[in-house]
């Protein structure tokens, strides 16, 4: 299908095939490409924290308001920025390998660097949280569309009490959790919504 009929036809799906497993080597392919997608400066914050165990998604059931999918899908994700991912020393590791792969010269990869590493330097921890909020939301999107592409059905999910998540997966404050993702063979479909006219969402030169 094409991105548009993707898009056309994905549904937010909340039951789940509980016996039906993804194959590591096709959820790793999903994710190959979904890390294709645009983020800032190509500093490659997001990181993809995938849980398998199941007595860590019963954990995670109540304090995600007990949506089954939590425990049902085939393969639960949780959409993490990292914010490690500004440091100086990652930002200058991410373009000498782009200069060593032939993507650039030298001037390029030096003037692309000290662009990045000043842009967020001055930047407060609020700014870092936008960045990377809006760099797991494209990877995101990215990866739902892939998994819907494969056949799959997915859900997208913020309900969750995002401190106790972090306390059960041991997640530490270098990372900002950003959203769920479950992904498996549905066994209901989800239901249609109405969106706005494209005319109420466009605006031209102003806003109102």
């Amino acid at each position: 299908m094409s991105v548009k009929d993707t898009l056309e036809k994905r549904r937010s799906v909340r039951y789940y095939d509980s016996n039906y497993k993804i194959s590591s080597e096709t959820l790793t392919a999903l994710v190959e490409s979904a890390s294709k997608s645009p983020n800032g400066n190509n500093i490659q914050a997001t990181r993809y924290l995938i849980i398998e165990d199941a007595k860590l998604r019963n954990l995670l059931l109540p304090i995600a308001f007990n949506q089954q999918q939590i425990v049902e899908a085939s393969t639960l994700i949780v959409m993490l920025g990292d914010y490690q991912a500004f440091n100086k020393g990652n930002i200058i590791k991410i373009h000498e390998e782009g200069y060593q792969a032939g993507y650039f010269d030298e001037s390029l990869r030096d003037y692309l660097a000290n662009a990045a590493i000043n842009y967020y330097e001055g930047k407060t921890k609020e700014d870092l949280k936008l960045e990377l909020t809006r760099d797991v939301s494209l990877a995101s999107m990215s990866l739902v569309l892939l998994a819907n592409e494969a056949g799959f059905d997915t859900i997208t999910m913020s309900g969750y009490d995002s401190k106790k998540l972090k306390e059960i997966l041991n997640i530490s404050d270098r990372y900002l959790d950003v959203m769920l993702i479950a992904i498996g063979k549905g066994i209901k479909a989800g239901h249609k919504t109405v969106r706005h006219d494209v005319n109420k969402v466009i605006y031209k030169n102003e806003i109102i």
